[in-house]
């Protein structure tokens, strides 16, 4: 959704149209971990992450929404459900390519899951 440039959640190493040499802690800093400082906060109930890179992904993906909205309803605090996905297009990977990479790099840095749920 950046057009290819670097993102606040690009991995360090990671090469974009606005890092062509790979992300480097020093010179852009590492990459932010939003869900896990909002998971911090007094006033959030449901803090998750989820994927979207296979259809089993994409159910709990729907769940964790559907509860997000139900806390809301609820007036129980504030939820946030974080969803890791692929920029394909600007990996210049195949949509399957991208997946398996997503699967194989993404997640030991933004491991899924729930982060907060009170």
């Amino acid at each position: 959704m950046t057009g290819g440039q670097m993102a606040p959640t690009t991995l360090l190493g990671m090469k974009t149209a606005t890092s062509p040499q790979g992300r480097n802690s020093e010179l852009n800093g590492y990459p932010l971990k939003i869900s896990n400082l909002l998971a911090l906060l007094d006033g959030t109930c449901y803090v998750t992450r989820q994927a979207v890179h296979t259809m089993a992904s994409v159910t709990k993906a729907k769940k964790a929404l559907r509860k997000a909205f139900q806390n809301s309803l609820d007036r129980k605090g504030t939820s946030v459900v974080e969803i890791v996905s692929t920029c394909n297009t600007g990996w210049k990977m195949s949509p399957d390519a991208a997946n398996k990479w997503m699967a194989e790099h993404m997640f030991a840095e933004y491991p899924l899951g729930d982060l907060k749920n009170i």
